[in-house]
């Protein structure tokens, strides 16, 4: 038995309490656990009497007396077990067990043993060993450009960054005091890792041109290696919370999913910033959303899966890949279940509280498996370990697709607090948004979009929804920067085309539709056909998309392109013999 835990790891597991369904309508029972909990980890362990906890927790008015009053006696009787109830039914998995033994109120903390903990923590190869979470030095930022006010940014981001950091589980940032010692004179990384003990590094440049404000930031391991790397820029009217959209964003995508980690039972082990670093870049790119980005996202995985077998992101990741790959078009949905339920199986197998790998199991079981019940359930539970923007994300386009908008709206919100900056959001919302005719929101995205910076899925659903708004003027706008774009995204090959038609000029779609294209969906074909007005190919293709169970289909019902078909009895013979449905956009 353990008693040397951390406070924070005792405390999140408070956390876990608090929202198990043993504790359901038990918030007494709680406040009695928490009071005993607090009082231990502040050393009044033996305080913890009869009387003391009545008066304290029951606030009893004349004072408690034992002698008549058996409340906490009860109250004790009852939260043993609940505890017990929580730890058979719910509690498998948590990192560590707080009971309180009969005879005492002083709790017990106790590691709970599992095979991950029999891995040797002298082992160069094991990613994680045992230890109170990462030590972080996040170093003052340059300026490049030499203006004034660039300084001030530099700093300004700086302290945003040691704040986020600060803020995230398992994470033991060294003070600004500390690090700031080292603005006008840095040694060698190596040397400054010797002398401060930290895991990794961060360390940025800042430059404003032309009424830009660019930021390059950098992560490196403990030798001086950049084991990732990200760019962010804005204009200089977001000065005042452009800082803090960056340091957010940062540190969302480098946030440990790691339970034991987040709960300071962990350290990083020689191999786990590499890993981090690698599985970094991955979702960068698996963050564009097209083809290109997603076969190399995939193979980054693969190989985060095979060289650090006991870290559960390079298995979510590969599940997520072959989810976005089915998303868009690039594989069908046997293949992509295939692949994608055994690594999801395995991330869970290695962390069963992995907030990313519980999302990826919604993903395959809404997307995959058309169990809308499970995913629900899998989304919520990934909720409740962690606030991760890609959770918020495919939760939110999931009940969208269910008809529930405001619930999806404040799930977006959500997910774009905690991650400013992704393309998958800006896809996410626009199609959601298009796709549920929610056209004003789409048209205060339109009035602030950058289209040089747009990905080009948004742009398209931003496009379709000004059209049919009636503000065919940013529709057109957006006409050149699609016609520019290499479409090797399945569901946008005709959008440029496609777009046109919408327009008033159809004969590129027309000529397109009688050729066909097979690196297009089947959707994408209907849709196409939809727009120059063509029943029967919209209605063959339509089908032939329902029959492969393409992922753009649960959108029928709603998708505003198909109105003009609607009512016909093909069409409602085509949709009525498929039940509701569920989607998700990464």
């Amino acid at each position: 038995m353990e008693t040397d835990l951390p406070a924070s790891a005792i405390r999140e597991q408070m956390n876990l309490l608090r929202k198990s369904p043993a504790f359901s309508g038990s918030e007494r029972l709680i406040e009695l656990l928490g009071y005993v909990v607090e009082e231990t980890l502040n050393g009044r362990a033996s305080d913890l009497k009869e009387a003391v906890i009545g008066n304290a927790v029951y606030q009893r008015d004349p004072p408690y007396d034992p002698r008549i009053d058996s409340t906490v006696r009860v109250e004790a009787r009852r939260l043993r077990k609940k505890l017990e109830e929580h730890s058979r039914l719910y509690g498998q998995s948590d990192p560590i067990s707080i009971v309180v033994p009969t005879g005492t109120y002083v709790p017990a903390f106790v590691i709970k043993s599992s095979g991950r903990d029999a891995l040797s923590p002298e082992s160069d190869r094991d990613i994680f060993r045992h230890g109170p979470g990462a030590v972080i030095a996040i170093l003052p930022f340059r300026p490049v450009s030499g203006e004034a006010a660039t300084q001030e940014f530099a700093d300004i981001i700086t302290d945003e960054l040691i704040f986020a950091f600060g803020s995230e589980p398992g994470m033991n940032i060294l003070s600004r005091a500390t690090t700031f010692a080292y603005r006008d004179r840095q040694p060698p990384i190596r040397d400054l890792a010797a002398e401060l003990g930290f895991d990794a590094v961060v360390q940025g440049t800042v430059r404003e041109h032309a009424g830009i404000i660019r930021v390059t930031v950098e992560v490196s391991d403990p030798r001086g290696v950049v084991v990732s790397s990200d760019r962010f820029e804005g204009s200089v009217d977001q000065h005042a919370d452009l800082p803090e959209r960056i340091a957010t964003t940062f540190v969302s995508r480098h946030r440990f999913d790691t339970s034991r980690l987040r709960a300071r039972l962990f350290k990083p082990g020689p191999a786990a910033i590499q890993a981090h670093g690698q599985s970094y870049r991955a979702r960068q790119l698996l963050d564009r959303q097209v083809p290109e980005s997603l076969r190399e996202s995939l193979s980054i995985f693969s190989k985060i899966a095979e060289e650090a077998a006991d870290y559960a992101r390079g298995h979510s990741g590969i599940a997520d890949c072959y989810c976005d790959m089915f998303r868009i078009g690039m594989v069908d949905v046997a293949t992509a279940r295939s692949f994608a339920r055994p690594a999801v199986e395995k991330a869970l197998e290695i962390d069963p509280q992995s907030a990313e790998a519980l999302t990826a199991l919604g993903v395959v079981q809404a997307w995959l498996e058309r169990d809308w019940a499970a995913a629900e359930t899998s989304f919520n539970a990934a909720m409740n370990y962690g606030y991760h923007a890609r959770t918020a994300r495919v939760f939110g386009t999931y009940l969208a697709a269910r008809g529930r908008e405001d619930e999806s709206e404040r799930l977006f919100i959500e997910a774009r607090r905690i991650e400013p900056f992704s393309q998958q959001q800006d896809i996410a919302e626009a199609l959601s948004r298009f796709q549920s005719r929610n056209f004003s929101k789409l048209s205060e995205a339109a009035s602030s979009v950058t289209l040089r910076n747009a990905p080009m899925e948004a742009l398209f659903y931003l496009a379709l929804g000004a059209h049919f708004a009636g503000n065919p003027e940013f529709a057109r706008h957006c006409l050149q920067p699609l016609g520019k774009m290499m479409m090797t995204h399945p569901l946008l090959v005709f959008a440029n085309a496609e777009l046109e038609a919408w327009l008033g000029s159809s004969d590129r779609a027309v000529t397109l539709l009688k050729t066909g294209n097979p690196k297009a969906s089947y959707f994408a074909h209907a849709t196409l056909a939809c727009s120059v007005g063509d029943t029967d190919a919209s209605i063959r293709y339509l089908d032939l998309a329902l029959q492969h169970r393409e992922l753009s289909t649960v959108w029928v019902r709603m998708d505003r392109r198909f109105d003009a078909i609607r009512n016909l009895d093909r069409f409602r013979v085509l949709t009525g013999e498929a039940s509701p449905v569920s989607a998700l956009s990464a």
